[in-house]
């Protein structure tokens, strides 16, 4: 039998209009409505979603521009070489269809320490009062001591960025602290900032419990805990496509005004359902905002297809209506969805290197074992080891 993975489709099935479409994410992914008080954080659970702000992003009808810093390192030179790159082109692709003129793509010997702090400075500069700000990090993070006490486990989170070698050394990290009040004495008080880290021990890399933050609206999701490793696909990492499934199936909802928190609750979903992910997907927001008080600024304003989307359409899947959002009591037994056989193409697509398959193929080993026996066993291994590769620093 051949090899299959489950893919979950558009929220409702045609011919359904999109408003219906939205009511079924609103019902499926809304969340429940709590109050907070002070910074909030969140950990693989929903978390409200209806839309309670006042400022709609500029993709949803409202004023202002977004400007977005994608930095994506594959780390070459190292000995921990990743795909992250793969990650940064498909938010370049998001970027384009959300009409974000002002986006800046920065890879490999681009993201050397010093190059980032001078772009984080003059797209801040470019931020105007109602604008959003995108960061977007693919890479390497890392924990190291921390240096001012603010961390309850000891240890400042750091991005890890290279040197004009390619390697990661202790004065090429960008510490939590040292970050959050760069961005903050760059940007305007009002202005509306979305921190995005696919990499490890990247929970609380945003710092959004400081006060340096001030009245600015801040969110971060991030790939995983301050404790956890980040799953790497071979093909990007899991928390960025996860994202942009969601983004794709909001879009199939008809809608382009919605929440953060909606955004992030879908991202749960897939990152359950489709990737099987033993890691988990963290939110934070700082003492200003809520998930439901931020509109999700990354939009698309023309078709826009999630790359695994494409791949599951290329192999001729047709997608059904998927499950109710990681953590619900409402959840169906089983999903229901399509499967598709898995080719090399697509088994690369799923992170399983093409020369793996070639041994695979050429041993027998998937006759003697038996397909689905072979898949368990790599679930398996994947939930175990959370799907990641080593830091380049520990």
């Amino acid at each position: 039998s051949p090899l299959t993975f489950v893919v979950p489709g558009p929220i409702a099935s045609a011919p359904a209009e999109a408003g219906a479409k939205m009511q079924a994410l609103m019902g499926m992914f809304g969340g429940a409505a709590k109050k907070y008080t002070g910074s909030f954080s969140n950990t693989n659970k929903p978390v409200e979603a209806e839309k309670h702000y006042l400022r709609p992003a500029p993709g949803g009808g409202g004023e202002g521009q977004v400007h977005m810093l994608i930095m994506a390192i594959d780390y070459k030179q190292t000995k921990s070489p990743l795909t992250c790159s793969m990650d940064g082109h498909n938010m370049e692709k998001l970027a384009e269809a959300c009409n974000i003129s002002d986006c800046v793509a920065m890879y490999e010997l681009d993201c050397q320490k010093e190059k980032v702090i001078e772009s984080i400075e003059a797209i801040g500069a470019r931020c105007g009062e109602n604008d959003y700000i995108v960061f977007y990090y693919s890479g390497h993070g890392t924990s190291i001591a921390d240096q001012d006490g603010d961390e309850a486990d000891g240890k400042d989170e750091a991005f890890c960025f290279i040197n004009e070698e390619g390697q990661v050394t202790s004065k090429t990290l960008l510490r939590d602290d040292d970050f959050a009040a760069l961005v903050a004495r760059v940007t305007p008080p009002t202005a509306r900032i979305l921190i995005m880290s696919d990499c490890c021990h990247s929970g609380t890399i945003a710092d959004l419990s400081k006060d340096v933050w001030g009245t600015r609206e801040v969110v971060s999701i991030s790939g995983c805990l301050d404790e956890q490793t980040s799953g790497d696909m071979g093909r990007g990492g899991i928390c960025t496509h996860s994202v942009l499934l969601s983004v794709d199936r909001l879009q199939d909802a008809g809608t382009s005004d919605y929440s953060v928190g909606m955004l992030y609750n879908i991202t749960l979903n897939f990152d359950d359902k489709v990737f099987n992910s033993a890691q988990n997907i963290t939110i934070q927001c700082n003492s200003s905002v809520t998930p439901d008080k931020i509109a999700w600024p990354l939009t698309p304003q023309k078709e826009y297809v999630a790359p695994l989307t494409a791949l599951a359409a290329k192999k001729g899947v047709k997608p059904q209506v998927p499950d109710a959002p990681t953590g619900s009591s409402d959840a169906p037994a089983a999903p229901a969805a399509e499967s598709m056989d898995l080719d090399p193409e697509a088994l690369a697509a799923l992170g399983i290197n093409p020369q793996l398959v070639q041994f695979v193929n050429t041993t027998g080993i998937v006759e003697s074992l038996g397909a689905q026996d072979l898949v368990k066993k790599g679930l398996d291994l994947f939930q175990k080891t959370g799907g990641s590769k080593a830091c380049a620093i520990q």
